[in-house]
Parts: C-alpha cells; sequence; structure tokens
C-alpha cells in the first residue's frame, strides 16, 4: 500500500493510526523514514525500524525472549549476524556476550557487501516473524528519498521466497505500505519497480491518494476538537478553511496560533470555546503552510532559531546522545534552546530522541539558511565531528561526519 499526497495532508498520521491497528491485532511493525539528509547512508531507514524493533523486544518481552531471539538469530545467520549488528546498534545490545565471539570472524571480505546486507534483513525478518508466528509489516515513511539498496531490500522481501517457504508462503507473512509526497515517484525512481514486479507477480497493491478537507469535512473537524455543533463553529471554521485552503497540517497549526494569542480561547463563564472573528479575518497569514511555519520559526529568540537551524542539517530526528557529542564538537549548548523549541510545538522529544514535528518545519528551518551558508555549516559540522570518531569502535559518528561533508 502506498499513500500520497500533499505535504500537510496527514500521510503519517494515517499510515501511525494504521500500525496501531496491527500491532494490537498481534502483528508485528517495523516503522523506519527515509531522509533527505541521509541519502549518502544505505539502508539507514530499513536499519532504524529494525533498531526500533530491537529496543522494543528488549523493553516489553523481558530478557528470555530476547535472548530466545537473538538465540535464533545466530543459529540463522551464524557469524554474518555480526554485520547486522554494526547498522542496527541494539541489535548489538541483544546479542550480548555473543557479539564478542562473532567480531573475531569479521575478517572475511564479501564480494558484494549490499546484497549480503539485503539477505541478512531478509532472514532477520523471517526469523522474527517465525518466532512470534505473527505476520510482519513494513512501513517507511517518505519513499521519495528512498535509496536504491533499501528499496532491493524491500524488492527482496516481497517477491524473494526464503529458503525454507514458497513466495505464497512469506506473502502472507510480509506486509509492505508507505509514504510518499505527491509526484514524488515516477519511472526513474527506484519504487517503480516494485510496482513492475508486483504486476509481473500478479501481487496486489492499493495507491492511496489523501486530499486537503472540503469545508464541510473542517468543519465537522473543528466541531469535534471544540465540543460544538457545527451550526455553531460554522463561521469560523469557515475563515479556518479560506486561510489554510484545507490543509490539516495548517488548520492545526493556524489553530495552535490562534490559541496562543488568545484569539481562540475558553470562556469558562460559559464553559465553551470562543473567538474573535473579526480579528481572525483582519490577520494577515501567508498563502501557504510553508511560509506560515517560517514565521512561526522567526517569532523564536536566536538562540532558538540557530539551534533548530544546526538540528535541520542532521535530518529529521536525531538522539539525544548525538546531541551531546555535537555540544561537545561544536562547543556550545544545544538542548537548552532545542527544549524551549519542544515547548513551542516545532519539536518532539519522544523516547530520548528530538524530532521535528512535521518534515515542512525542517524544510522551513533548513531553507532559513541560504545555499552558501548551508554548504559552509555541514562543512564544519563534518569537520568538527570527525576528529571524535577516531579510533572509536563506532562507525556511525564518522559516517555522519562524512556525510555532513
Amino acid at each position: 500500500v502506498i499513500i500520497s499526497g500533499a505535504s500537510g495532508s496527514g500521510k503519517t498520521m494515517l499510515a501511525t493510526e494504521f500500525g496501531k491497528y496491527v500491532a494490537a491485532g498481534g502483528g508485528i511493525v517495523l516503522s523506519g523514514k527515509f531522509d533527505q539528509l541521509k541519502q549518502g547512508k544505505p539502508f539507514s531507514a530499513l536499519a532504524s525500524a529494525f533498531d526500533l524493533y530491537c529496543g522494543n523486544l528488549m523493553r516489553d518481552s523481558g530478557p528470555l525472549r530476547t535472548a530466545e531471539v537473538a538465540l535464533k538469530l545466530i543459529s540463522s545467520l551464524g557469524k554474518e549476524v555480526y554485520h547486522l549488528a554494526r547498522i542496527i546498534p541494539n541489535l548489538a545490545i541483544m546479542l550480548g556476550p555473543s557479539k564478542s565471539e562473532l567480531i573475531s570472524h569479521d575478517q572475511e571480505v564479501c564480494a558484494n557487501p549490499q546484497k549480503q546486507l539485503q539477505y541478512l534483513l531478509c532472514q532477520f525478518v523471517d526469523v522474527i516473524s517465525s518466532s512470534f508466528d505473527a505476520p510482519v509489516t513494513l512501513f517507511l515513511d517518505d519513499l521519495q528519498w528512498a535509496d536504491i539498496a533499501s528499496i532491493d531490500a524491500v524488492n527482496q522481501l516481497l517477491f524473494t521466497p526464503d529458503l525454507s517457504s514458497s513466495l505464497s508462503k512469506r506473502s502472507n507473512r510480509f506486509f509492505f505500505f508507505g509514504c510518499c509526497c505527491e509526484g514524488g515517484i515516477n519511472e526513474q525512481h527506484p519504487l517503480w519497480s516494485v510496482f513492475c514486479h508486483a504486476n509481473l507477480l500478479h501481487v496486489k497493491y492499493s495507491n492511496l491518494q489523501l486530499r486537503c478537507f472540503e469545508e464541510d469535512t473542517l468543519n465537522v473537524m473543528v466541531s469535534e476538537t471544540l465540543r460544538l455543533s457545527p451550526r455553531l463553529t460554522w463561521a469560523f471554521s469557515s475563515i479556518v478553511y479560506r486561510k489554510t485552503k484545507g490543509n490539516p497540517l495548517f488548520v492545526s497549526r493556524l489553530m495552535l496560533s490562534l490559541s496562543k494569542n488568545g484569539l481562540l480561547r475558553p470562556n469558562l463563564k460559559r464553559r465553551r470555546w470562543e473567538w474573535d472573528e473579526k480579528k481572525i479575518q483582519s490577520q494577515k497569514l501567508p498563502d501557504d503552510v510553508a511560509m506560515f511555519i517560517t514565521n512561526s520559526i522567526e517569532a523564536q529568540t536566536e538562540d532558538v532559531k540557530s539551534s533548530i537551524s544546526v538540528l535541520s542539517c542532521f535530518g529529521a530526528s536525531v538522539d539525544n546522545a548525538f546531541i551531546k557529542t555535537l555540544e561537545k564538537a561544536l562547543d556550545r549548548n544545544l538542548c537548552d534552546s532545542l527544549d524551549k523549541a519542544v515547548a513551542d510545538g516545532l519539536l518532539d522529544k519522544v523516547d530520548d530522541k528530538y524530532h521535528f514535528s512535521h518534515d515542512r518545519i525542517q524544510e522551513a528551518a533548513y531553507s532559513m539558511m541560504d545555499q552558501l551558508n548551508r554548504c559552509n555549516f555541514h562543512f564544519k559540522y563534518g569537520m568538527a565531528l570527525a576528529p571524535l570518531a577516531d579510533g572509536k569502535g563506532d562507525d556511525g559518528i564518522l559516517l555522519t561526519a562524512a556525510n555532513q561533508l
């Protein structure tokens, strides 16, 4: 299933809710996200999906079940499981003492490391599916930024049978769905090969396209949000619709802004929400959500704007441990300013990671720097990080430094 639509139309929200539905039914959900600024790192979205799964497994299933899955992986993949552990940090933790025994075998040179990782990822899916006797659903967001290696792995998962089962058996146990921006996939995109294989093998797939709210639909949403009848909210929602053209992201950001500025407020005496229609109508707003978000960032203090711009150079999400490393490299405080951005709704902080609340916020923060400054900043960050990677077993910082350069 591919969900497409304009930026801010609610693709990721719909996919996330579907993932919750699958998990509630006993399915296994692997969730990753491609990033425009991490296209130089093959398998980045797949690695993050498996890493998140391993972290959740250790947290939710207990040490005995985790050890059981780790032993099955070692039994199935042998010493090659170490290659997966190098790109999936939580898998390395799962393997525990076994990891040191496997490292000693890491002397063999593979003729095609990319194909090797694709095979290992497929085997990983088979192991976790059989361990829990449950279907595996892989969700990948922002497919327009997908790398060829990752899409080749998806192709292999969808259309290549494993050694112990037929293609039809795996097809009933592995499902793939993803999101992409409207017009982001064409015949030159790597994902096109997935559609071609699906047609050749008569595998069913769906393409869902999301549109912006119609005016009536928007009024229903506003009515339910404010707990008022649609008749009472019609005038207000009409103003919101004219200003946002029904874009869900623009609608939510505008309503938050109106509430923050006191133009949409609760009346405790009347026990309902109220608004000032004339003042809202007189507000001069940008014509699109991108400019609206840019103005929201511009309203922040210089420290917050600068820290958000730094964060935007490293992608849609960055974990707190890396922020600490970056603070050391740049000799400046970032966390305090980022926490202020979290309080203002520009960022989210979940599981010790800073996430931009929406891709458009990251794009706006990144676009606030002109082209020359962006190049200079990337070079500066890469040169600052490179010395910290020297002599350490983790290649993550080195790869990030190289990607910046």
